[in-house]
């Protein structure tokens, strides 16, 4: 017990600057969908404004109960008074709690809105993924629910069933989500490449896996600490709440910054728009004797040239 202060106040100061690191990418994410030539969809700017609020909300919160637990007279002359007050169910610890459900809740769904989008807006892939985000986010609720209860604490059972659920489910649903888009990244690059001789969505499929590995990483090992019974999984999640802000947040500042004009003109040069989330993607196709579709999950006008804008991140 004694530890968990020293735990509690190292994981807030990782967590200060994880919440530094959003700070840059978040103004980095409103210049790149405020300065791009098409506008940019308005799920974008909502998600990134309300991680970066949720972020700076919950490392306010964790300032508060730093100076709380370990400069209050009442608690600090308490043997291990401090290790007491911060697994405690207090207002500010619930409050931190919350946040970190409806962080990790508004991450997910802008995952799966992207699985949606990739996927010619098709709902047979978000469907199920809908179920388990519900089933997700309902046993964290719960869970944080049952320690605001007087009869129950941080580490009883049932606290620790519901959680240990809710972070396997997160994880599966994440990593399934996450490899889904890639896939279909796969697939249109594969198409893209046979036109162009090269794949133009090899950069953005694997920002897409490096970032959705982030949150996932942390899942994973929050998750291995629990089921082992450390107490250091609990206090994990002051750097997981930042953590889901830095996942969305990289995908956009990765492939919005490294999205430049390369390549060849031609006698034609109008080009078609090709739109992926936050990636965007100007391709036009060569004139040829054969008729040529456009990729499957992706609006685009014809054309008669070929042209390709994408840099590697």
């Amino acid at each position: 017990m004694a530890a968990l202060d020293r735990m509690f106040i190292t994981s807030v100061w990782f967590e200060s600057i994880v919440y530094g690191i959003n700070c840059v990418l978040f103004g980095a994410c409103i210049y790149i969908l405020a300065h791009r030539d098409r506008k940019s969809h308005r799920v974008l700017f909502m998600s990134c404004i309300f991680h970066i609020l949720v972020s700076t909300a919950h490392n306010i919160i964790s300032l508060l109960l730093s100076l709380q637990g370990f400069t209050t007279s009442s608690i600090t002359s308490i043997p291990n008074g401090s290790s007491v007050y911060f697994v405690a169910p207090t207002t500010f610890m619930l409050a931190n709690l919350a946040l970190f459900v409806s962080n990790v809740l508004a991450q997910d769904l802008l995952l799966i809105w992207r699985l949606y989008v990739v996927w010619n807006h098709s709902w047979k892939l978000v469907i199920p993924s809908l179920i388990l985000e519900v089933a997700h986010i309902a046993c964290a609720i719960i869970a944080v629910f049952l320690i605001a209860q007087p009869n129950e604490h941080l580490f009883s059972y049932s606290v620790q069933a519901f959680g240990k659920a809710s972070w396997s489910l997160g994880l599966f649903l994440n990593t399934c989500v996450t490899f889904g888009i890639a896939y279909r990244l796969w697939l249109a690059g594969r198409e893209v490449s046979d036109l162009t001789g090269r794949n133009a969505y090899k950069a953005a499929m694997f920002t897409v896996i490096e970032s959705g590995a982030l949150i996932a990483s942390c899942t994973l090992i929050m998750f291995i600490l629990d089921i082992t019974g450390s107490p250091s999984g609990f206090m994990a999640f002051n750097v997981t709440v930042q953590i889901a802000t830095t996942t969305p947040l990289l995908i956009i500042t990765r492939l919005g910054l490294g999205l430049t004009s390369i390549g060849t003109h031609f006698d034609k040069s109008s080009s078609p728009t090709v739109t992926f989330a936050p990636v965007q993607i100007d391709v036009t196709e060569d004139t040829c004797t054969y008729p040529m579709a456009p990729i499957s999950p992706f609006a685009t006008r014809k054309t008669g040239s070929m042209q390709s804008f994408y840099r590697e991140v």
